[in-house]
């Protein structure tokens, strides 16, 4: 009887620990650019985002929190006139709790560097003839290295054996995104479509591709010279499909989520300023068992 409940504790010791990986919230699928600076101009700036989230909501046992910290250099270059060429590089620092037995595991380190460029279709900002509505639209496409440290062993008792909490994803993604912009006087309207096409990475893991959106309304209110605040608010939504690991569908991953934004952006003659706070509202993530909470993204930038 004894040897009996020493190989239950076993079993729920060992094999739930490596179970409870199965779903986390993740810091690699984020691809929500939010209102970017001046679009005439260039810049270079910092910007950090935060998110959090309650994993495995119907166990006692498993129930875990995560939270993903990234601060990030960004910038945005012209090298033709009609083309913008926008530069990510994310420093992460992740931190899973697992409820029972109150044991933190973390990490941080180099994310996974993005490079994306738009083409200006319609720009009527930058026209010498005035407008009483202007519009500006940009198609880009771009790429997400894997420079992002990606280690992920299920038989692992040691860290965090989870595809989702990891530095980066360890495989060479692709991005397609469309911004359209219309403005009448001092409102305006700003529309951003992005979707994430996944690879396979070495260990035979693959993400789901996602498709993220963003409607945002915006109300651009001068002051002193050169000095513009432009308070926002919106919708977001994104949809994953469930990831691959060695070409089996991993049901336990994907859905869908949508959150309000409600935001501030400040631009002086030399910097920006800007603080975005999303809040969700419905969502279906891992069959009910992933719980996002709000996220919060803020940034200093330099124009040049």
């Amino acid at each position: 009887m004894r040897f009996k409940i020493f190989l239950l504790i076993f079993y729920c010791t060992f094999f739930y620990e490596s179970r409870a990986c199965d779903i986390c919230g993740c810091s690699n699928g984020n691809a929500f650019f939010g209102i970017l600076p001046q679009s005439h101009r260039g810049f270079l700036g910092l910007r950090y985002r935060y998110s959090n989230f309650d994993s495995h909501l119907n166990s006692q046992l498993l129930k875990t929190k995560e939270s993903f910290h990234t601060t990030e250099l960004w910038g945005r270059f012209y090298p033709l006139k009609k083309v913008q060429i926008l530069a990510f590089v994310p420093y992460n620092f992740n931190a899973q709790t697992q409820i029972l037995p109150n044991i933190t595991n973390t990490i941080q380190g180099l994310g996974d560097i993005t490079v994306l460029g738009h083409y200006n279709v319609l720009n009527t900002f930058w026209d010498s003839t005035a407008h009483q509505v202007n519009h500006n639209l940009m198609l880009g496409v771009g790429v997400k290295a894997p420079t992002g440290k990606f280690k992920y062993d299920q038989n692992s008792v040691e860290e965090v054996a989870n595809p989702n909490f990891q530095l980066g994803t360890g495989s060479t993604d692709f991005l397609l995104n469309a911004i359209y912009t219309v403005r009448y006087d001092q409102w305006g309207l700003n529309t951003d479509v992005t979707y994430k096409i996944n690879t396979e990475n070495s260990n035979q893991y693959r993400y789901g591709n996602k498709l993220t959106t963003a409607l945002t309304a915006f109300y651009a209110k001068s002051f002193g010279q050169g000095n513009t605040l432009m308070p926002n608010a919106g919708v977001y939504w994104e949809y994953a499909q469930n990831d691959h690991d060695k070409g089996i569908i991993n049901k336990d991953t994907g859905g869908y989520l949508a959150s309000a934004n409600i935001g501030c952006e400040a631009f002086f003659k030399k910097f920006s300023l800007g603080l975005t706070h999303q809040m969700p509202f419905a969502q279906e993530l891992s069959r009910g068992e992933l719980k996002a909470n709000a996220r919060t993204t803020a940034h200093i930038t330099f124009m040049f």
